[in-house]
């Protein structure tokens, strides 16, 4: 994960990330996250959670239900950034990345909802069936698993690798896995010519789950 770009631009990417809302950027999968936040007590983790505009969403919509949200950005001045965006409000900040989710795994919890919100094109092709692994595992029986995918050229000195909307529903079912959702290559919200997003939304089976 290319930490020490997001550190040495992270006042910039907080400004970029905080000029588009919640739902402009995720409308694709609203309809999915509205009975999560209607039921109580929902856990939520979100992952790569940059400036904390999603987690601050989904704490803020869910405050009536006691929903908790644990955010997860392996860049240490962007998070710092993001809690304070998101003082005040359930929203746990820990320092970790996958594929291992070390310090997630030892907390024992699982999930109603994961996010992961431009990462999967930074996880190497390599690590990408382990990450999965680790990512249903921490899924509760019914819970959901929310993928953006970026494709395009970075612009910048990130290196953005090539991600593939068959590959990780291939890779999805040996983890009990099911799609919801796999939309059509939508165009970038902040503008960028480019770029353009897909939005993968994957579900546990509510009886059992591959462990």
């Amino acid at each position: 994960m290319p930490e020490s770009f997001y550190n040495k631009n992270a006042k910039q990417l907080v400004e970029l990330y905080l000029s588009k809302s919640f739902e402009q950027v995720h409308q694709p999968w609203l309809e999915y996250l509205t009975p999560i936040l209607n039921k109580p007590d929902t856990r939520m983790l979100d992952l790569g959670a940059g400036a904390g505009r999603d987690s601050k969403y989904m704490a803020q919509q869910g405050a009536s239900n006691n929903i908790s949200v644990t955010a997860i950005e392996p860049a240490a001045m962007l998070a710092e950034l993001g809690k304070q965006h998101t003082q005040g409000l359930n929203v746990r900040w820990l320092q970790d990345s996958l594929p291992d989710l070390t310090t997630v795994t030892k907390q024992e919890v699982s999930f109603d909802l994961i996010l992961l919100s431009a990462v999967w094109m930074h996880i190497p092709e390599t690590q990408r069936s382990r990450s999965l692994r680790k990512l249903a595992n921490l899924l509760k029986p019914g819970g959901k698993l929310v993928i953006s995918l970026r494709h395009g050229p970075s612009g910048d000195e990130r290196n953005m690798l090539d991600v593939c909307s068959d590959q990780l529903l291939h890779m999805s079912k040996e983890f009990g896995l099911s799609p919801l959702l796999v939309t059509d290559k939508n165009a970038d919200v902040i503008g960028r010519e480019s770029v353009t997003w897909q939005t993968v939304v994957l579900h546990t089976n509510l009886e059992s789950k591959s462990r």
